[in-house]
């Protein structure tokens, strides 16, 4: 049973791993649903222009009509088709010749109550459109602004994501180091409770200073549980989004680091490498585009046919049941007032893109104002964090030495303990704060976080 015991242990630390954020978010975007499902939609994109051109090319059919019929003009249009029709089934016989030369109205029984016949038409044909008032070139290129548009966005979820996963890794070292804090106050509040103990019995402190370091060890060893089950589901957390199963540990805290210019060249680098902005230009050149395919009423409309075929009663393919056609037809709307109006539609959304993309601009620049003045904030608090908890930690030495000299009591010192475990803790937040600060101005400045680091 031991051995059974020892054999799935090594199983699991076999399979338990400790993963770097570069190894995270390289698994995470390898294996994201969504971003295949944006490739996906790109491979679409492309196959619409490819339909675009397919239908510039015309489309070659083959079909064969079977029919069978008394319908007097179909029976006499089949013969004629396949070239046997004759002239007794205009009725042309010697009785009704003689009844139409004495004035007589004479009904022909072979043209009015034909035959039920069997018609056979094969046929080959072939369409394609000539000019269409620059309507397919048209529609191809906005087909190409929106494979542009879906390349585009692709980059955009990736870098969301890319973001989401330094926001979720750090903070499981956040969680870990939350662990780590605890572990150590365990640590020294273990060595303050051994203390009093000793204190108690050579009669120098009461039983109380026992029991509230007590009291205190229990408090964190209940945070300590709850710091591990939240360090648990952070990792749980990171390994939904990475599809990593087996995620044990964590390494340090992610940083971004870039050069930081004055706002103005910040503001440069944003608009030009927002995906948000250059799918805002693609929606104007698409608006425009839509401008010119309204205009494409006005222009007329060629088209051709070409057609080979065979009629008979039978399926044949003589050449004596042949035949060609060779068409080409021209429409062209003489009055339409529909159009003007689509026309004018076309510009009213030409000009709410060009608007929407000023406003994004705009938009861009508070955006950015925030971010800058946020980092500034982090960068400051963290500083004050720091030199609050080396203040902390001084006076903590410091009490820990009064009660060793019989100077404080017990409930003075687990307070400059609790005050500096409280700093500790804000530290470690400020510290992920400002990490995220830093991430939110880098994809604020439209930046993806593997490219900067790499």
């Amino acid at each position: 049973m031991h051995k059974i015991y020892l054999s799935l242990l090594l199983v699991s630390f076999a399979y338990a791993q400790s993963v770097s954020f570069d190894k995270i978010l390289e698994t995470t975007i390898k294996n994201s649903k969504d971003l295949q499902k944006q490739k996906l939609n790109i491979e679409s994109s492309k196959l619409d222009i490819e339909n675009i051109d397919a239908v510039s090319y015309g489309k070659f059919s083959l079909s064969e009509e079977i029919s069978r019929t008394n319908h007097s003009g179909y029976v006499f249009n089949s013969k004629l088709s396949s070239r046997e029709a004759t002239f007794n089934d205009f009725g042309f016989t010697p009785s009704a010749m003689a009844q139409a030369m004495a004035g007589q109205n004479v009904i022909p029984d072979n043209l009015n109550y034909p035959s039920a016949r069997n018609n056979f038409n094969t046929k080959l044909t072939y369409d394609i459109p000539l000019f269409t008032g620059f309507k397919l070139s048209n529609q191809k290129d906005i087909l190409k602004l929106q494979e542009q548009a879906n390349s585009i966005k692709y980059n955009l979820d990736k870098k969301e994501l890319e973001f989401e996963v330094l926001k979720a890794y750090n903070s499981a070292v956040v969680a870990k180091d939350f662990v780590k804090a605890l572990e150590k106050a365990k640590e020294s509040v273990l060595f303050m409770k051994n203390g009093a103990i000793a204190f108690h019995k050579e009669g120098l402190v009461t039983k109380i200073d026992v029991n509230e370091a007590k009291v205190y060890e229990s408090n964190i060893n209940s945070q300590l549980l709850e710091a591990k089950n939240n360090f648990q589901l952070a990792l749980a957390y990171l390994g939904f989004l990475s599809s990593y199963d087996s995620i044990t540990d964590v390494e340090n805290l992610e940083n971004i680091y870039f050069k930081f210019p004055n706002e103005k060249e910040l503001y440069e680098q944003a608009l030009k490498n927002r995906d948000e902005i250059k799918m805002q230009n693609i929606q104007v050149d698409a608006s425009k585009k839509n401008i010119d395919i309204a205009k494409a009423a006005y222009y007329p409309t060629v088209f051709s046919r070409l057609e080979y075929g065979f009629n008979d009663d039978t399926l044949t393919l003589s050449q004596d049941k042949d035949y060609y056609m060779a068409m080409v037809g021209i429409t062209i709307t003489l009055f339409d007032n529909t159009r003007n109006i689509e026309k004018q539609k076309s510009k009213i959304e030409y000009a709410k893109a060009t608007l929407n993309q000023e406003k994004l601009k705009d938009a861009i620049k508070l955006e950015l104002k925030k971010a800058v003045l946020n980092l500034e904030t982090k960068e400051k608090i963290l500083l004050e964090k720091m030199q609050a908890k080396n203040l902390a930690n001084d006076i903590l030495e410091q009490a820990k030495l009064q009660y060793k000299n019989q100077l404080i009591s017990m409930t003075t010192l687990l307070q400059q303990e609790a005050n500096f475990r409280k700093n500790e803790a804000l530290l470690i937040e400020a510290r992920y704060e400002k990490s995220l600060a830093l991430a939110s101005l880098n994809l604020v400045l439209g930046k993806n976080i593997k490219e900067e680091k790499n």
